[in-house]
This record gives C-alpha cells, structure tokens and sequence, in this order.
C-alpha cells in the first residue's frame, strides 16, 4: 500500500461516515431531512445514535480516527527527512495529533451508550480533545511544511483552511451572546470544522503527491 494514501483513507472515511450516519438516520425515521451543512438541524453527534446509522457511524468514524493518528506518524516523519529544524515544532505536532485522534476513537466508541455519566463525559471530552487538539497539530503542520516548501499555493490553501475554522469558531462564540437559541448554530459549526478538519489531510496528500513523496522516509 501506498502510504500516502492514508492521508486519503482519513478524508474519504470521515466525509463518507458521516454523511452516510446522517442520510441512514433520515431514512429510518429518527432525524428530519434537512442539509445540517446549511441550516444546523442537526449535530453529528445524533446522525449517528440510532438503527443502522450507529454502526455505519462506527465502522467508519474507528477507523479514520486510528488512520489519523498514522497520518500525523507520517507528516512527521516526512518533516524530518525534509530537513526540519527545531524538532520540538514537529514532536509537539505529532504528539498532539495523536491525542486528538486518540479521542476521536474514544468518542466515537462510546456514541450512543446511554445512561452511564462517565460514557457521556467521554463523549464530551473527546469531541472537544479532538477538535482542539487536531486544530493545532494542523496549525503546527502548516508552520513547519511552509518552513520546508514555502509560500505554495497548497500551503496557501492550508493556511486559508486554517482561518476559516478560526474565524467560524470565534464567530460562533460572539453569536452566542446575542442569538437566544443557538442550538442550530453550534451544530451548523460543528459540521464545517468537522469537515474542514478532515479535508485537510487531503491537501497534505497533494503536497506529498506534488512533492514526489515516496515514504521511504519512514525508515530510521
């Protein structure tokens, strides 16, 4: 296998997942039909709580989390071998990258356990360890892949990706002050960065495939 297509695998499973959790949740009765990307009918978390969307919800959402945590082992070592200086920048990216993978599993594995308060905690905490931790291990992805390659267009777009769910994020918080029910606004949220997160793999993978990159680099 090709290992940049892991980056690959990430992107296709986490778009794929929950889409198809959220489209199975419509057809068995248990959402309302709706564009959640648009109007927030929805959060992502309930597309995949019920019938046959808990499963796909899981079989797909595991996975990309444990192919994300082999995403930031390779961007790590591709900075290496690219010649990246200080080291710190680029443990600290792998380290917090994996923790927010590691979350993501966590969270997705107990979605849909009712009852017990420790499995809501873990669901809790894993969502927000997930999505703030990813979001700065692609912060410190970008910083150092601009340091090798410089100011491409890719890692233009990355750094524009970036701002965009920086932007929406404080742009939900100030709303939320001046807007009585904001539920539809926090899920309408929670979708773009979800998703916008998982693009950005994507990008990375056309870096790597621009680049030439062959993964003979993960060899010590």
């Amino acid at each position: 296998m090709d290992l940049r297509h892991v980056a690959l695998i990430v992107w296709v499973l986490s778009w794929v997942g929950m889409t198809a959790a959220y489209t199975a949740s419509v057809m068995g009765g248990h959402l309302d039909a709706c564009v959640p990307h648009w109007s927030g009918c929805a959060n992502i978390s309930s597309s995949g709580r019920y019938g046959a969307a808990y499963f796909i919800f899981k079989a797909t959402m595991i996975p990309a989390g444990t192919f994300f945590a082999v995403y930031w082992w390779l961007c790590e070592r591709w900075l290496r071998a690219s010649g990246d200086t200080p080291d710190f920048w680029r443990r600290a990216m792998f380290a917090v990258g994996v923790v927010g993978a590691a979350a993501f599993v966590l969270y997705a594995t107990f979605l849909g356990s009712e009852g017990d308060p420790l499995y809501r905690a873990l669901r809790r905490y894993g969502t927000i360890v997930f999505f703030g931790f990813t979001y700065v291990a692609q912060l410190l992805l970008v910083h150092r892949v601009r340091a090798v390659l410089g100011d491409t267009r890719l890692v233009r777009i990355k750094v524009i990706v970036c701002a965009f769910m920086l932007v929406e994020g404080l742009a939900l918080e100030a709303f939320t002050y001046v807007i009585p029910d904001d539920a539809w606004l926090e899920s309408l949220t929670e979708w773009h960065v979800a998703w916008a997160l998982s693009f950005y793999p994507f990008l990375t993978w056309l870096v790597w495939r621009k680049a030439g990159v062959t993964f003979d680099v993960v060899r010590r």
